[in-house]
């Protein structure tokens, strides 16, 4: 097993002060140190690797020292949720990215204490850039249909039996190469609010978005 570039006990406490105990993800941003419900706190906070702690692992930088990969400046602090989130989907989750969300939460931590806040607006122009196909079809659908907020995404091979008193749009994994990871970067960009249930990947387009869509071309 390779040897793994731990962080020490006092830069784990460095990276969690310096995001103020929240999840650095800007779609959770949840606390992670509280009451246990006792006497005692609770903690569900990570110090993940921006860059692996060893080869093999996600987003690893073999030009790193071993003393770079277990400095502050290459961890960034998650709730256990997006920690384990983070290092299953790579590929929605870049090294720019995960820079970007700690710089953004220490950004914020350093307002906060200090009486202001810091709000984040991005482009949705800047993600259509990205994946055209999927919102041309998308913004035909909502022309179509501009009440219509929910969606769901499905294989052809499979029937999805509707509420035909609720119509939702359907997406298929057929038509759309990578159209989860596509989705989670949409989530990042509060396009879009995951509701799935049933075991049915089901989303709803955010009103902002919405409008986006509706705007003409």
């Amino acid at each position: 097993m390779a040897k793994r570039d731990e962080f020490r006990a006092p830069i784990i406490r460095t990276i969690a002060q310096r995001a103020g105990y929240r999840c650095s993800n800007q779609t959770c941003l949840r606390p992670t140190i509280g009451p246990d419900g006792a006497d005692e706190s609770a903690s569900i906070g990570v110090a993940a690797h921006i860059t692996a702690a060893a080869k093999g692992g996600p987003r690893y930088d073999p030009t790193l020292t071993a003393e770079e990969r277990a400095a502050a400046e290459n961890g960034i602090w998650l709730c256990q949720t997006c920690s384990r989130l983070v290092d299953v989907d790579v590929t929605s989750n870049s090294v720019d990215q995960l820079r970007e969300w700690k710089t953004l939460a220490e950004m914020r931590a350093f307002l906060g204490i200090r009486g202001f806040a810091i709000v984040v607006s991005r482009s949705f122009q800047k993600l259509e850039d990205k994946m055209p196909g999927l919102f041309a079809e998308m913004r035909d659908d909502i022309a179509k249909a501009p009440f219509t907020r929910e969606f769901i995404i499905v294989s052809k091979k499979l029937f999805y039996y509707g509420d035909s008193e609720n119509p939702i749009f359907h997406y298929y994994f057929e038509d759309h190469d990578n159209l989860k990871p596509m989705l989670k970067v949409m989530q990042n960009y509060d396009a879009i609010i995951e509701t799935t249930y049933n075991n049915t990947d089901r989303f709803e387009f955010t009103e902002d978005f919405a409008e986006y869509l509706l705007l003409p071309t």
